[in-house]
This record gives structure tokens, C-alpha cells and sequence, in this order.
């Protein structure tokens, strides 16, 4: 870890040194250098702790979801903390004539803004799953004989024609393909759209908190006259974290897919309830981290927005 924020720190010095040598002579091989370390500091940054890849390995973990949404998921999280960093040096420093010390001091209450989004993603997570904890009570209630003693309601994990879904079919009932019991053989909460806005709430919570880097680099791109190559950079900077955040989402959801097909091989049934209990955990460690954050998060009053106008 000390080694990725050495590199982390030599990128950063190459990034000011290459948008200065930009500036002075606007050769092809000078915007590939500004590309080349743009991308690699996205990467290595994207390698060192940090609360968005905490939100993402603990909801793929806890989550079923298929590897092409955890890629979406990851990637449009990083492209939107690049994204909230032009916005706010376009406006502060651009629009208002900030200084770019005065625009970073500013993402303070962005940053807040951000952890308070990963606590309510948390919070969400574990109601969703309460709810469907007092659901499936209900309806193991509804599997009770007529002498009132419960029967197994156990479910049996079985193929499905999607890659990331399984049919769960209680053990003392058996189902062809056009049953017509009423009972509900399939239940995936990701089947259902509520997943996109799970989703968009997780890279809303993420992507909010823009990089100190990206910032840094708009400021010096506006002081120089290069914008656009300040948004550039951004850019490149964004697909380098989009790669290593990537990385880490397959790694997750391949993990996960790893331990469900181990303990069906092992245990035979996925117990009742498995599946939401997870979800609960998974949402109250988001909740926690964002709480932590939150209480952790650098005073806003440092922010030129709280001192009045400049």
C-alpha cells in the first residue's frame, strides 16, 4: 500500500509536469504523455483504499447480480467522479473565478453529500431485505398443515435458463414448467427493476465524491489556458479507475458465484431466508462505513461556499 501511493504521488508530480510541458510546446507526444499518466494514475488510484470500492465488493458480495451489471455498475461510477469534477471546477473556477484550492476546499460538502448517500443506500438495502424476510415468513405460515405444525420449507437450488438465477422450489413440492399453484417458485429480488435503482443509488453514493487528482489537474489545465485537455485527462483518468474497480467487481461477483455452487455441492439446499440474510448484512456494513465517513468527513465550513462571497 505504501508503494501504490508513492506511485500514486510520482503520477501526480508527472501530471503537473506534462500539462506544463503542454502548454509550452503542444507536440502529439506531449498530449500521449498527459494520456499515458492520466490513465496510469487512475489505475493506482483506484488501487488504494477508498469507501467506493468498499460499497462495491460488500453489495456484489451480498448480492446476486450478474457480472455485466457489477461491470456496468463500476464503470459508470468512476466515469461519474470524473464527470462531478469537471462540473465543479466548469462552475467554481471557470464560472466564478475561484481559485483551484478554493474549488477543492469546496468538494468537502460533495464528499458529505456522498457519505450521507451510502448510509441511505444502506439503510434501503436492509428494509428491502426485512421485508423480504417477513415475506417469506408469511409464506412458510401458508405451508403449515392442518394440524398447525410447520412443513419443511427448505428450497432446493435448481438450473435456470439465466446464467446468474436459480429456481427455488420448496422440497415437499414438486413443479413442471407450466405449474399453476399460485406459489412462487422464483425468489430473486433481482429479477425485478428495483436492481437498476439499487444500482444507481450505489454509483450515485460513489461517483458524488469527485478525485482530489482530477480536480487538481482542471485547476492547473484553466490557470494554463488548456481546458480541454485538463478534460481530457480527467477522462483517461477515469477509465484507468474504471479498469481497477472492474477488476474488483469481477473478482466479487466470481467469488460469490464460487461459494453459492460450493455449498450447493456440499449442503445440497440453500436454506430459507439465506439470500435476504445476507442482503441485511450486507446493507447494515454500508451503512456503517457511511455513518463512519460521515462522522470521520473534514469540517464544510472550511469551504468558500460557507464563507460567503469572495
Amino acid at each position: 500500500m505504501a508503494d501504490i501511493i508513492a506511485w500514486q504521488r510520482t503520477l501526480h508530480r508527472g501530471l503537473a509536469s506534462a500539462m506544463m510541458a503542454l502548454s509550452q510546446r503542444e507536440e502529439a507526444g506531449d498530449w500521449w504523455d498527459l494520456m499515458a499518466l492520466s490513465l496510469g494514475y487512475g489505475v493506482f488510484h483506484a488501487l488504494g483504499p477508498g469507501h467506493g470500492k468498499a460499497v462495491v465488493a460488500t453489495y456484489l458480495l451480498t448480492h446476486r447480480a450478474a457480472l455485466k451489471r457489477g461491470l456496468i455498475m463500476t464503470a459508470s461510477a468512476a466515469l461519474l467522479q470524473g464527470v462531478v469534477a469537471i462540473v465543479i471546477v466548469t462552475v467554481l473556477v471557470l464560472g466564478f473565478g475561484w481559485l483551484t484550492r478554493e474549488a477543492m476546499a469546496s468538494t468537502a460538502m460533495v464528499e458529505k453529500a456522498s457519505f450521507v448517500a451510502v448510509a441511505a443506500l444502506g439503510l434501503w438495502l436492509m428494509i428491502r431485505a426485512g421485508r423480504g424476510l417477513h415475506g417469506l415468513r408469511r409464506q412458510t405460515s401458508s405451508y403449515s398443515s392442518p394440524m398447525g405444525t410447520l412443513q419443511p420449507t427448505a428450497l432446493k437450488l435448481t438450473p435456470s435458463h439465466s446464467s446468474d438465477a436459480r429456481v427455488m422450489t420448496p422440497l415437499n413440492h414438486v413443479s413442471s414448467g407450466s405449474c399453476h399453484c399460485g406459489r412462487t417458485h422464483h425468489i430473486d429480488p433481482m429479477t425485478s427493476g428495483r436492481h437498476w435503482r439499487e444500482m444507481t443509488a450505489a454509483i450515485l453514493s460513489i461517483g458524488l465524491r469527485p478525485c482530489s487528482g482530477a480536480v487538481m489537474v482542471l485547476g492547473v489545465a484553466a490557470m494554463l489556458g488548456f481546458w480541454w485537455a485538463g478534460v481530457l485527462a480527467v477522462l483517461a483518468m477515469s477509465l484507468g479507475t474504471a479498469l481497477s474497480t472492474s477488476l474488483l467487481a469481477a473478482a466479487t461477483v466470481l467469488a460469490r458465484r464460487h461459494m453459492a455452487h460450493l455449498f450447493q455441492h456440499t449442503r445440497g439446499q440453500w436454506p430459507s431466508g439465506a439470500g435476504y440474510l445476507l442482503a441485511l448484512l450486507g446493507g447494515a456494513l454500508i451503512t456503517l462505513l457511511g455513518t463512519a465517513l460521515l462522522m470521520n468527513a473534514p469540517d464544510a465550513s472550511l469551504s468558500p461556499l460557507m464563507r460567503g462571497p469572495l
